[in-house]
């Protein structure tokens, strides 16, 4: 999901303005000292490969906006937000360089298609763990599959509303773009939910949001 072309460069400045701060906060507050122990290293890079390749496969809607799927919220859930910040903005400036896009534009892709959707399913997740109960369904259908759906629609609107602003007098997006929002976010929920369940079940060292003593302990007989 990114934003088109041409946008007008002080909207790119102010995208690293804000980016900047919140890029500095992930790096001091990540827990690096995780991806020292075992595999989770090889882990946290083959996921940022993923996503980078998730990237590069997509299409348009008409000549301005080119989609894709987000990853944001699988890397939220393994890592956390610091981490899942870092790793989103990773992936925005890899495809930049592979694709030669702007560089002045690698800010705006950081935020919208990776700082924005990430924080998205961070704020999912806390309601959830604050409203819900505690069990391993909740974690799954509402952190993976409605944090992916959410995650999705938010960086659908913030495109829907930057082209609306950019471009006033240009073509409207309308019910494609509508139609589009809706069915990528309905294949980031079922891409983050099936790949959440494997994960938590086969591998729950790689989730580092799951905690077996709080979503599976109302599980037990």
């Amino acid at each position: 999901m990114d934003l088109p072309q041409g946008l007008p460069t002080s909207w790119h400045v102010a995208a690293w303005l804000v980016l900047a701060p919140l890029l500095a906060w992930a790096l001091l507050r990540g827990s690096w000292s995780r991806l020292g122990v075992n595999e989770q290293s090889h882990v946290f890079l083959g996921a940022l490969v993923a996503i980078a390749l998730l990237w590069t496969i997509g299409g348009r809607v008409g000549p301005v906006v080119h989609f894709h799927l987000l990853g944001a919220t699988i890397l939220y859930l393994m890592f956390g937000l610091p981490l899942a910040i870092v790793g989103m903005t990773l992936v925005a400036v890899a495809t930049n360089v592979a694709g030669g896009g702007d560089w002045m534009a690698i800010a705006s892709r950081a935020l919208v298609a990776g700082a924005l959707p990430v924080l998205v399913s961070h704020l999912v997740l806390r309601a959830a763990e604050a409203r819900l109960p505690a069990n391993f369904f909740v974690y799954v259908f509402v952190a993976g599959f409605l944090g992916g759906v959410l995650a999705m629609l938010g960086a659908a609107v913030a495109v829907a509303g930057a082209i609306d602003l950019a471009q006033p007098a240009g073509a409207s997006l309308g019910d494609a773009w509508t139609a589009t929002a809706l069915m990528l976010a309905f294949a980031e929920a079922t891409l983050t939910g099936m790949l959440i369940t494997l994960f938590v079940v086969y591998k729950p060292a790689w989730v580092g949001t799951f905690r077996d003593e709080i979503y599976l302990k109302r599980m037990e007989p």
